[in-house]
């Protein structure tokens, strides 16, 4: 909305500061020349009605202290803006007395008075529909970035901060009453400059997606959340609020204006659960998961994740958590890549835009052969009904089908580790639009690629360096050498788990060093233990047990150590 002294045909002066500096006389824009004669202006028109000290107008215009130069230099740009206005003005504008200067204004002279005279009488307004209306059109005197073409440090921490500060707050109960007259399309495009400007201020960004989501346009809004979220970890390292998720998990799941509705059946078979047996009834009305019930089941993240950045940064593409209908996909990688540990890693971070849950399950069982899917999707419903009992007369597809149906109007997210092939994981994938699963496997599981739309992430060795930078950050340096480290990695074949395998048994062993190390390792017979992952194991089994087997890593039997690289002889290490 316009100004309400714009377009009166009487010749005035009119003054801007919220935007860019200005002066017009009876339309005619003056010329205010000069980055210091600029800012004199900009710190009397801010302070229109009070006197400022020459020291305090010397530190806005030059950003030192006062001294004899800079005063008189002051004064030269004072008589200079006072000759430009009296030429023009009629009246005398910048006035001196008690050691300083100041601009008298009438508040339909200046932007900013005319913008906190609207805010009082807002204050004062009979009606919401009145106060609103006000607001607004205080509002419509911001056009940007409030003197953005002036050049003053001081004055911006000293002047404009408390401004922008004041501005922001009337924006947000402006805003805020119009979207709550239904103004959602015009409060959708006005606060989009405002929310760019201020990408921190958690409650305009949620104002402009609610605007967003009013109008139909749910991506858009989705888009502002997430460029709140990066925003505020970068410069508060913060993540946002809490009325700020609770709006992203609304839209998510479309119901941000309604209670949402989640189907949760109370039982999953029985006659008390649905009136006749093996029928599933959600609670009619039901509110959403308790958070004590939400599932969330994801192991612990490895620390550090050296070289992935990139890997995580494609999972977010090929995913886009962000999204109305996020992707799933295969995470790929040999033994030993470390495709467990990224897929985890990554889950964790992405953990707050599935609020419904995020369930884990590995695929390979405890003695290394591959779970059963049906077993598996057991584990699921009682992780999705709180722990319900499954009826054991269900077949493999009847409780795939209540599992999707549990997923169907829920943000959840499902990492699938240590996949063997596509028959075993394709049951198990969410039904849900709004769900998401990552699939970790060591072999590429095309069918799932071909028929259930898949996306693909290759998982490989880290580079030379990255693999080295891993061994620092966990290696003590009195007891590494950058030759060792070197050798080391290559010995491990630059591979995430050989490479954690090697600081265990540097942790094991505090009196032996890197080189002994390397030395143990280029003694395995190539012939047994061909992989990095198997001559590492090998040397983890080698030499006296004492202590290992207290902790599990080695066999407890009697005999040496086999050199062969066999699921019972070392202990399963962290996700990787």
């Amino acid at each position: 909305m316009e100004p309400s002294w714009r377009g009166h045909p009487s010749a005035g002066l009119r003054v801007t500061v919220l935007g860019r500096l200005g002066v017009e006389v009876g339309g005619d824009a003056l010329p205010l020349r000069g980055d210091r004669r600029r800012a004199l202006l900009a710190a009397l028109f801010l302070g229109a009605g009070r006197t400022l000290a020459v020291g305090d107008l010397v530190t806005r215009v030059w950003g030192v202290s006062s001294n004899q130069a800079n005063r008189s230099a002051l004064q030269v740009h004072v008589a200079r803006a006072r000759a430009l206005f009296d030429a023009h003005c009629g009246r005398p504008l910048i006035l001196g007395g008690d050691g300083g200067y100041r601009i008298e204004l009438d508040e339909t002279e200046s932007d900013l008075l005319t913008f906190r005279s609207l805010v009082r009488q807002a204050d004062a307004a009979d009606t919401p529909e009145g106060r609103t209306d006000l607001l607004v059109h205080a509002l419509g005197l911001w056009r940007g970035p409030v003197l953005g073409d002036v050049t003053s440090p001081v004055l911006h921490a000293r002047d404009v901060a408390p401004l922008n500060e004041e501005l922001l707050r009337v924006a947000e109960a402006g805003f805020g009453a119009a979207l709550e007259r239904g103004d959602h399309e015009e409060v959708a495009r006005r606060v989009a400059s405002v929310v760019a400007d201020h990408p921190e201020r958690e409650p305009l960004a949620r104002i402009h997606m609610v605007a967003l989501y009013r109008s139909g346009r749910s991506s858009e809004a989705l888009r502002v959340y997430a460029r709140t979220r990066a925003v505020l970890a970068e410069r508060l390292g913060a993540d946002p609020g809490r009325e700020l998720r609770e709006t992203f998990h609304g839209i998510l799941r479309g119901d941000l204006d309604r209670v949402p509705r989640v189907p949760r059946p109370r039982a999953l078979g029985g006659p008390d659960a649905a009136g006749r047996e093996g029928t599933a009834r959600p609670a009619r009305g039901a509110d959403p998961p308790e958070p004590g019930v939400v599932p969330a089941e994801l192991p612990a993240a490895v620390v550090p994740l050296v070289g992935r950045d990139r890997a995580l940064a494609e999972l977010d593409r090929l995913v886009d958590p962000c999204a109305l209908m996020p992707g799933s996909v295969l995470v790929r990688g040999p033994a030993g890549a470390g495709s467990s540990a990224l897929a985890v890693r990554w889950a964790h971070g992405a953990a707050a835009h599935f609020p419904d849950g995020q369930l884990y399950v590995n695929l390979r069982g405890e003695d290394g052969r591959p779970y059963d899917p049906a077993e598996a999707l057991r584990r699921l419903l009682r992780s999705l009904t709180g722990g319900a009992e499954v009826p054991d007369g269900l077949g493999t597809d009847e409780v795939a089908a209540r599992a999707r149906t549990l997923t169907a109007r829920r943000r959840v997210l499902l990492v699938l580790d240590n996949a063997v092939s596509a028959r075993q994981v394709r049951p198990l994938l969410p039904g849900g639009t709004g769900c998401a699963a990552v699939v970790t496997s060591r072999h590429w599981l095309t069918d799932l690629l071909v028929r259930d739309g898949l996306r693909v992430l290759p998982v490989g060795a880290l580079a030379r360096e990255e693999a080295v930078a891993l061994l620092e950050s966990l290696v003590a340096p009195e007891r590494r050498s950058g030759e060792g480290l070197e050798r080391l990695a290559q010995l491990a074949g630059c591979l995430p788990l050989p490479l954690r395998m090697a600081v265990a048994w540097l942790d094991t062993r505090p009196d032996r060093s890197v080189d002994d190390l390397v030395r143990a390792v280029e003694g395995v017979d190539p012939a047994h233990s061909g992989t990095p992952a198997a001559r590492m194991a090998a040397v983890l089994r080698a030499g006296p047990g004492e202590g290992r087997r207290g902790r599990g890593e080695v066999p407890a039997g009697p005999g040496p150590p086999a050199t062969s690289l066999r699921p019972p002889s070392y202990a399963p290490l962290s996700p990787g």
